[in-house]
């Protein structure tokens, strides 16, 4: 199966944006993950077979203890820009369309995770499909080509707004790191799966937020402003905090604590708590963090 397209990038102030962004809902209560196109030397799949002895993906079983996300052939990881450190265990459909891919090991974030999976040797093929893990990266400015496994990855010498890893093998059982936020990230990212627990690192210094509810907060509540409320955190030194997805409540009454007054709100459909965070939680990674490469 030969998979071509022509796909298009623009650079605005130097910087390198998608100039068509996708977005779609995996499903009612899972949030959207979005995909770019761009045209140049970008990555082609010329079959679907693999050479690599890796079989199926090894994407961690364990993996927040919930299915993965059902994603489509041409889904990348731009949905979650900035948010560095975060893992997803997605799964790709059996016959699927190959679509292109930049990189190799590490991948633009508008790459097709599952076209990408094939090339690092973690799917057997588009016919099979499968189940992969990610982790959202920073941008580090190049990306190299290559043709493994019957699929020809594309070139970027340019910044990219972020781009993404595969988790296999022993660093799926290792301890995931905490997720980069800003001010306004709320669980709305992570909603869908209530028990679903997340670290995140938030900021010093960041801009403090109306908050929803109290010790139990709505799902769209800034988690670093809540993280100060439930005195967690401070606004000065920001901090990792890990919370809890919760299943909706009909009230979420309103309080003040450590200097923060929080409102009340009515119905939700989910909500969050905080709960400890696992010892030894590693900080979010940066551009040329470590990792296991795939087999290739």
């Amino acid at each position: 199966m030969v998979a071509s397209l022509a796909l298009q990038k623009k650079v605005f102030g130097g910087i390198s944006l998608p100039a068509l962004i996708l977005f779609w809902w995996l499903a009612p209560s899972v949030p959207p993950v979005q995909s770019a196109e761009r045209s140049g030397s970008g990555g082609t799949a010329t079959n679907n077979e693999t050479t690599s002895e890796a079989g199926l993906s090894p994407a961690a079983e364990s993996a927040h203890e919930f299915p993965p996300l059902p994603i489509t052939w041409s889904t990348g990881t731009g949905a979650w820009r900035g948010q560095w450190g975060r893992r997803e265990a997605l799964f790709c459909p059996p016959g699927g369309t190959p679509e292109p891919v930049w990189g190799t090991d590490i991948y633009t974030d508008d790459s097709s995770v599952c076209t990408a999976a094939i090339h690092a040797g973690l799917l057997e093929s588009a016919e099979v499909g499968g189940r992969v893990m990610i982790e959202v990266r920073p941008d580090i400015s190049q990306y190299l080509g290559s043709t493994r496994n019957g699929v020809t990855s594309g070139d970027w010498m340019d910044v990219w707004p972020s781009s993404f890893i595969f988790i296999w093998g022993a660093a799926q059982h290792e301890p995931a790191p905490a997720v980069q936020i800003d001010a306004r990230t709320s669980a709305e990212s992570w909603q869908g799966r209530p028990g679903r627990t997340v670290t995140v690192l938030c900021p010093p210094r960041f801009e403090l937020l109306s908050v929803y509810g109290g010790g139990v907060y709505t799902i769209d509540t800034p988690i670093c402003s809540a993280g100060v409320h439930a005195g967690r955190i401070t606004r000065a030194k920001g901090g990792m905090l890990t919370i809890k997805l919760l299943p909706g409540r009909s009230v979420y009454p309103g309080s003040t604590n450590n200097g923060m007054t929080s409102f009340t709100a009515e119905a939700r459909p989910q909500s969050y708590t905080f709960v400890p965070t696992p010892p030894h939680t590693p900080l979010p990674p940066r551009a040329m963090s470590p990792f296991l490469p795939p087999p290739g």
